[in-house]
């Protein structure tokens, strides 16, 4: 198991040493993952107005449930009031 991590670590820092090497490369690594973090943000805006455009839509449907049965309880009351009295 640690011979294992030893070789992934070594790879790892040929890897980054490959790619750090000059600052033609951290530019370019930098470039790369500004694009990869923008991709994230938009991806994470477009959920953001879905879940709203939901919740609109849950709100909308609840405030119209309140109300329809509110009046099917007044016409309730109002039809027993009248055949009470």
């Amino acid at each position: 198991m640690e011979a294992e991590v030893a070789e992934r670590f070594k790879e790892f820092k040929q890897n980054m040493a490959d790619q750090c090497s000059s600052k033609v490369g951290m530019a370019r690594l930098r470039e790369e993952l500004a694009a990869q973090f923008g991709q994230v943000y938009v991806k994470f805006a477009e959920l953001e107005s879905r879940l709203e455009l939901k919740m609109t839509r849950l709100e909308a449907n609840l405030i119209k449930w309140f109300v329809a049965t509110s009046f099917a309880l007044v016409s309730v009351t109002f039809a027993i009031a009248r055949y009470v009295h």
